[in-house]
């Protein structure tokens, strides 16, 4: 029968109340059909069966509903299943043909009616304890939704989040919902992020970010069949952040998305904490040339052409052809660790011969030339008989991008290896799960990028609102450092200084104090001393280790040099703004003149220059009322002058007074009410200087009544230890004169006897 006949059937038949429950009352009108199904469902819990929706009717020529039946969930009979068909599984029969039904009926205002009711079952209900079971009952509310949600957004498992639930209202009976309803939820939260396709829904995704963020920016590749290959995308601060700190890059493909096999190139830089900032994150499907060249060009492109100094990748030959092309100007680094962890399934020596070893190692990361590590190289090879080895042949040729011989001229921080990406993938990993779609990849991606930076405010927090105590605080070099350097930095400068002053020493000294050879206090006979060059004109100063050069920080070698001229202060030239505690504040009020000149760039480049000083204060003011207010105000004022000085009405000493004298904003809140409060004399209050004084007074009395008392009673303790000791050296020395008198009675005694018996043996 379809819905049509069993409308006209619900007209003509007239209300049959069967078997009405005292506990649902049928005179009752529901507003709306939601209303009427709750109602039911509380009618339903309370005795113990479950309902389902059945079948509706609507009003002629309209889709109103007429009437609607609710039915129990053991009503009707499913369909013959075909036992031919193969089906991973098969769902028991739970369906008996239950009588029992409710049906409303919808008047013209919509009002719902109860038609006809009957109450009667023909199975067994379900048992007290068990009504949580039953479909109809279990519903996550909202409450309990948000909370749900927001555990595994944190990276907490869905069993482990309802769990918590459960345990808060006392068993799984008084939650509302099972667990299974838990993961349904879930996956339904998920599903709907990705409605119209995960690709879809990741671009959706960035063009919600940019409007919140006008500098976020991104990129995406298709094939020619309209599929994804590459997406890069980074966000406002990430850029802020390059500019800041975008010399050294440690770019990783190590980590694959196990869904759609992406892979994860994270672009890692490092702060003046010594801490991870992410500048930018792609995820390619290919490890090609093509790909990897879009991929630096892009980046290149949105962080406005600025070229970084030196970037560090694994040994990927596509990865290495590519970086000649996009980014010709940077220097290009092969990963130490990757290397090292080859040599021992390479080299078939390298783990029985100990020197081999010992020269390969020094050849990666200990030679402070490249003479040094021809030498060093010749003689492992000569040593291993390793002449005709291929494998080492091909790292030879490529040994200026992993020896440190050869970039020594080079800024990199330091770094050897990719590690520091990898670190970012294994974070990745525990964000990405093997059903993670792309979109809940980068939402987890950017709660890392969130910690991260919350663990950066806390790190500029401690520099701030702390001082640094150096290790020898009559140094003004190191009070210098202290004052100038973020903490982690501080303590690589104090450990190269303490190094320089307590374990180096210098053996030759040139006429016009212009050269020093330096070594170590304990090796004098080390065959390459390290050479620092001085000039006292422009106090520069040079070391062949080149750790300045390459780190940014003066070597052990330079200081002990300094500590021979004895030059109290670090010249400015060797301060790297980078390492500075105060770096990001510091980086834009360092602009002067950017952009000056009539080349075409210099307009893009000054403007791209302020956008980012104007996004990093608009980020340090947002959240602060007082802060926006007075931003938006200076920013008026200085819409206006700016007007004034492209029009010529204002001159710039004009505009430099004006700057200097504007007058910070003034609070609305008006200074207390001076009182005087009672009980206080006009005495003068003693400072603190004066109440230490007394204190100090008194604790000086105290102390040498306690000093008289520990000498006597030490002189007491004395003379009782002389007197005993005496008592038991005499006791001794009687003791062993008695037993050297036995001793030599007894040998008196045996002597005698032995040469009567020889005597007597002769005669």
């Amino acid at each position: 029968m379809d819905i049509e006949d069993r409308g006209n059937e619900f007209q003509k038949s007239k209300v049959n109340f069967t078997g009405i429950a005292e506990s649902f009352n049928i005179s009752v009108a529901y507003k709306d059909e939601k209303e009427a199904y709750e109602a039911f469902c509380t009618y339903a819990h309370n005795n113990r069966f479950s309902v389902r929706k059945d079948h509706h009717s609507f009003w002629p020529n309209s889709r109103k509903i007429k009437s609607k039946d609710f039915v129990c969930s053991k009503a009707g009979f499913k369909k013959q299943i075909d036992l031919n068909s193969q089906k991973k599984c098969r769902r028991s029969e739970t369906r008996t043909g239950c009588p029992c039904l409710i049906r409303f009926a919808v008047d013209e205002d919509g009002n719902w009616i109860v038609k006809k009711f009957i109450e009667s079952h023909n199975h067994d209900l379900a048992r007290l304890e068990d009504r949580h079971l039953l479909r109809s009952c279990r519903n996550i509310d909202d409450e309990r939704a948000s909370v749900l949600k927001s555990m595994t957004e944190a990276g907490i498992r869905t069993v482990d989040a309802f769990s918590y639930l459960a345990d808060e209202v006392g068993g799984v009976k008084n939650l509302g919902f099972l667990k299974m309803d838990a993961y349904n939820f879930i996956q339904k939260e998920k599903r709907s992020k990705i409605e119209f396709g995960d690709t879809n829904a990741l671009i959706q995704l960035f063009k919600d970010r940019q409007v919140d963020d006008n500098m976020f920016a991104w990129d995406v590749q298709f094939d020619e069949f309209d599929s994804l290959l590459i997406f890069f995308l980074v966000d406002g601060m990430s850029r802020i952040d390059y500019d800041y700190f975008g010399d050294v890059v440690i770019f990783d493909t190590s980590y694959r998305l196990n869904k759609y096999n992406l892979v994860c190139a994270p672009f890692v830089g490092v702060n003046n904490h010594w801490q991870n900032i992410l500048l930018g994150v792609a995820f390619l499907s290919e490890e090609t040339i093509e790909s990897f060249t879009w991929l630096f060009t892009t980046f290149l492109r949105i962080m406005g052409d600025k070229y970084l100094l030196t970037i560090f990748t694994d040994q990927d030959q596509a990865m290495s052809r590519a970086i000649k092309v996009a980014l010709p100007h940077t220097r290009h680094r092969l990963c130490q660790w990757h290397i090292s962890k080859k040599v021992p399934s390479k080299v078939a020596c390298f783990n029985s011969n100990n020197k081999v070893r010992g020269l390969f190692y020094k050849c990666m990361s200990k030679c402070d030339s490249e003479v040094e590590f021809e030498r060093s190289w010749n003689e492992m090879i000569f040593e291993g008989n390793l002449q005709t080895h291929e494998w080492l042949g091909d790292l030879y040729k490529i040994r200026s991008k992993w020896s440190t011989a050869f970039n020594k001229e080079y800024f990199s921080m330091g770094i050897l290896s990719t590690q520091r990406s990898e670190c970012t993938n294994n974070v990745c990993h525990g964000i990405s799960k093997p059903t993670s779609s792309i979109t809940e990849c980068f939402l987890g991606l950017e709660k890392i990028i969130t910690n991260w930076r919350r663990n950066e405010q806390d790190e500029d927090h401690k520099c701030s609102q702390s001082e640094i105590v150096p290790v020898i605080r009559s140094s003004s070099i190191l009070k210098q450092a202290a004052r100038f350097y973020s903490r982690k930095l501080y303590s690589f400068f104090e450990e190269e200084f303490l190094h320089g002053v307590g374990g180096m020493s210098i053996d030759f000294v040139s006429n016009d104090s212009s050269k020093f050879l330096v070594n170590y206090t304990e090796n004098k006979d080390q065959s390459n001393p390290w050479v620092v060059h001085f000039d006292a004109t422009d106090c520069t100063i040079k070391c062949t280790c080149k750790k300045f050069e390459t780190m940014g920080l003066l070597c052990c070698h330079s200081m002990r040099v300094l500590r021979q001229l004895d030059i109290v202060k670090i010249p400015e030239k060797y301060l790297m703004l980078r390492w500075s505690a105060k770096a990001r504040k510091s980086f834009y009020s360092g602009y002067a003149g950017l952009g000056k000149g009539t080349d075409c760039g210099s307009g893009f480049i000054f403007r791209n220059h302020i956008s980012r000083f104007a996004y990093q204060i608009s980020t340090r003011a947002q959240g602060n009322e007082l802060a926006e207010q007075y931003m938006l105000g200076a920013m008026k004022d200085m819409a206006e002058n700016i007007d004034l000085l492209v029009e010529g009405k204002m001159t710039n000493s004009n505009f430099i007074y004006k700057s200097k004298s504007r007058a910070a904003p003034v609070s609305a809140f008006k200074d207390p009410q001076k009182c005087r409060p009672k009980g206080i004399s006009n005495a003068r209050l003693k400072g603190y200087w004066k109440k230490k004084k007394e204190k100090s007074k008194y604790n000086c009395a105290l102390d040498a009544l306690l000093l008289h008392f520990y000498c006597a009673f030490t002189a007491l303790l004395l003379r009782f230890y002389c007197a005993f000791t005496a008592i038991l050296l005499r006791i001794y020395c009687t003791f062993t004169a008695i037993l050297l008198r036995i001793y030599c009675a007894v040998t008196a005694l045996l002597l005698r006897f032995y040469c009567t018996i020889s005597l007597s043996f002769l005669l």
